[in-house]
């Protein structure tokens, strides 16, 4: 069956399959976990030891010999002549951070990445991928086994039966403030879900997101969060760096970082399920937000203007999760972008463009026509006629809807001018061309 990212609908009986990303907690004894950080440490010596080797071969012979299949050759040597201790570690949770290397290499020789660097013991992260292949380390009742007689409960594993035909592709386990977790990517049947085949357009902004619909969906407030962290981080401030207290401040400071993400993509997923459910296309303002959230403090020739409120306004961009909702949409639907050019002054009704339309900040009237609206409800309305513009010239006859599952299997494009090479690439297996 072909496999393909849940970025277009499925048509009924096409067999079609889709990826998920199932992320667990797990629940172990002390045993368990102090196994799992000797087995993260196994993964980082294996990554400085094969790297440290393919360094050494190109500074002697000018070549080194990166790829997947080299470092597993030099795995079985160095585990039975330099480090017999390996064989107390199985091998499907060890070797494995010998592919994320060679995959580092070459994401490096396409210049897609930097060089591979060392992992420093402290400071790099915990984490290493486990091979899946066959589900074999998974059981039925929700536990996945390490070892021989060591097994680690995966809280929430009935999430998993919300899918059909599922099957485990990769995974990964990591440690996150103290806890452990597991990330599983499940192939699955492609849901089916009734569209309108038109389009809909979203406006983002801070603390809340609306649609072309008339919806607005507001996000929880976590000021009094925000208002814990910076007492604890004046504390901090004050502390010795390095000793136990500051220590624990830090893991302090950490949980409520963590709460405050954790809440603000719950509140994202049922909004992006929300709109992915009336339509299979949605219309993002393409938004910089590096330069929308630039420091405005300047230079000492040419100091800045209202410093303070530039800062908290980046703040909350930031803590909104702009690109967090865009992930999540595109994991269930076409979506593409559009400029954001003045798309909160322009009058949806008479297509009048003044920045004056903007009454004020949530309020907005157009002073040629009179229509009053929600200005950030206006504005999707103008996203969304000018995703339908931009595709009025891309895709002829307004068949966009059949242009996102070409008959030929390409995948759908992202922005206009891979839209208009795939037309161009396309008109002779088309028919609706």
């Amino acid at each position: 069956m072909p496999v393909k990212d849940c970025k277009t609908k499925p048509s009924v009986g096409s067999g079609e399959r889709q990826h998920v990303t199932i992320r667990f907690r797990l629940r172990g004894d002390k045993k368990t976990c102090r196994f799992l950080n000797g087995l993260a440490g196994v993964n980082r010596y294996l990554w400085n030891a094969a790297l440290a080797k393919a360094k050494e071969d190109y500074t002697e012979t000018g070549k080194s010999q990166t790829s997947q299949f080299d470092f597993y050759t030099w795995y079985k040597v160095h585990k039975d002549t330099v480090a017999p201790w390996l064989r107390d570690y199985p091998v499907n949770a060890t070797r494995t951070g010998l592919k994320d290397l060679a995959d580092a290499y070459k994401q490096f020789f396409k210049k897609k990445r930097g060089f591979p660097r060392f992992k420093k013991r402290g400071k790099a992260k915990k984490s290493f991928s486990v091979d899946v292949s066959g589900g074999k380390i998974f059981s039925t009742n929700g536990y996945v086994r390490l070892k021989r007689g060591m097994h680690m409960k995966m809280l929430r594993f009935y999430r998993v039966n919300r899918y059909t035909n599922s099957v485990p592709k990769t995974a990964r386990i990591f440690e996150e403030n103290g806890n452990w977790y597991m990330t599983v990517v499940y192939e699955v049947d492609a849901t089916l879900q009734d569209a309108d085949g038109i389009g809909i357009g979203v406006d983002r902004n801070c603390g809340q997101v609306d649609d072309s619909a008339g919806r607005i969906f507001y996000l929880t407030d976590t000021s009094d969060i925000e208002k814990r962290i910076k007492k604890l981080q004046r504390r901090l401030a004050k502390k010795q760096k390095g000793i136990h207290s500051w220590r624990r401040r830090k893991k302090t400071i950490a949980r409520h970082e963590r709460k405050i993400k954790n809440i603000r993509r719950n509140d994202l997923r049922p909004i992006a399920l929300s709109l992915t459910e009336i339509s299979e296309l949605v219309i993002l303002e393409d938004l910089k937000t590096k330069g929308m959230t630039a420091s405005a403090k300047g230079t000492v020739e040419n100091p800045g203007r209202k410093v303070r409120q530039k800062t908290g306004l980046n703040r909350l961009i930031l803590g909104t999760g702009w690109a967090i909702l865009e992930q999540f949409l595109r994991e269930r639907d076409m979506v593409i972008k559009v400029p954001p050019y003045s798309t909160s002054q322009t009058c949806s009704k008479c297509s009048c463009v003044n920045a004056k339309n903007r009454h004020r900040q949530s309020e907005f009237l157009c002073l040629t026509c009179g229509y009053q609206a929600n200005a950030d409800s206006n504005a999707s309305v103008n996203i969304r006629a000018s995703g339908d513009g931009m595709l009025a010239r891309i895709v002829p006859n307004g068949l966009w809807s059949l242009w996102l599952t070409c008959p030929c299997g390409a995948q759908a494009c992202k922005d206009r001018q891979r839209a208009t090479k795939h037309q161009k690439d396309h008109e002779s297996c088309c028919s609706w061309t």
